[in-house]
């Protein structure tokens, strides 16, 4: 018999929300206008979303006021403080660790909001390549409270009644917030330059890169190969480009994505284990079991029916 299953028919497999959806999460009824494309926040909410895996098509910027929080971003784990400032681009994967009375300052855009900024990426480019990679950063007091004090501003022009120019005002104030973040950004890259930066941000700008296109591909492309070829390079210099940058290989990083939304969907999908191999483009269940096993230590059933 030939198996087969509509993938349309799935619910995606890392849970994925709009803005306004965030909002109805937090409680607070659904929002219009200006207000459901702009939220901010002094948070004390501890969402449900952000215990599992998740992607919300918005940018979110913000600075730790108190007590601390472990993240993970795009797989990459990283702990936010007092005076962690923290910018996590729109779409990519976050979860929340763990919260230990952690708060913070936040100003979270959408998507559609960002395409109708004015903001010369051309010249932003280059820090943030480099912050894209490590999209957290310890912040002295005086800045700190000089990001705070603009999402301060921000939050007054969302909150209050919507008016001819608020579009404009918030705008304005999110591009110089974005543009007074690159300020930070350069000055603290400049100063940890040597004789090997130019290769670094080459290697950064190439991990960028793969890192978007396995996040793409994933679930159907799991060769180096592939990855080489869509960067242009062979894959041995793509291996020693990503190893360099990250501290693991390729490879590490397919099987983390796969592995990833594995777990995610055995836990939390009423999709079969069959079906989730399917899904993520795997010839049988047998040969879904044999990676999983291989990268993880146990079987999918095993895990399905633990408590990790």
């Amino acid at each position: 018999a030939i198996y087969t299953m509509d993938i349309s028919e799935q619910k995606p497999p890392i849970s994925q929300f709009t803005l306004n959806e965030l909002i109805t999460m937090s409680g607070s009824h659904e929002r219009h206008g200006l207000q459901s494309e702009c939220l901010t926040a002094d948070t004390q909410s501890d969402f449900e979303a952000f215990h599992f895996p998740c992607r919300i098509d918005a940018l979110i910027i913000g600075i730790g006021t108190t007590g601390e929080a472990t993240i993970s971003y795009n797989l990459q784990t990283f702990r936010l403080r007092k005076n962690t400032m923290f910018c996590f681009a729109p779409n990519t994967i976050l979860q929340a660790e763990s919260m230990q009375d952690f708060r913070s300052h936040v100003v979270v855009i959408s998507s559609e909001f960002l395409r109708n900024m004015h903001i010369n990426l051309r010249d932003l480019m280059p820090v943030m390549l480099q912050q894209a990679g490590n999209p957290c950063l310890e912040l002295d007091d005086t800045k700190s409270r000089t990001i705070c004090d603009f999402i301060g501003l921000i939050e007054q022009e969302v909150r209050a009644p919507e008016k001819p120019y608020s579009r404009e005002i918030v705008r304005n104030l999110l591009t110089s917030i974005i543009y007074k973040i690159g300020n930070i950004l350069h000055a603290f890259y400049s100063v940890r330059t040597d004789d090997t930066s130019m290769a670094r941000d080459r290697s950064e700008s190439y991990f960028k890169r793969f890192t978007e296109l396995l996040g793409e591909n994933y679930r159907k492309e799991r060769s180096v190969g592939f990855y080489a070829r869509q960067l242009c390079i062979t894959p041995k210099y793509l291996t020693t480009l990503i190893k360099r940058v990250s501290g693991a290989s390729v490879s590490d990083w397919i099987d983390r994505y796969v592995i990833l939304e594995a777990k995610t969907l055995l836990k939390h999908s009423h999709m079969s284990i069959q079906e989730i191999a399917y899904y993520l483009n795997f010839p049988n269940q047998s040969f879904f079991g044999s990676y999983f096993k291989r990268v993880t230590g146990m079987s999918p059933t095993r895990y399905k029916e633990s408590s990790l």
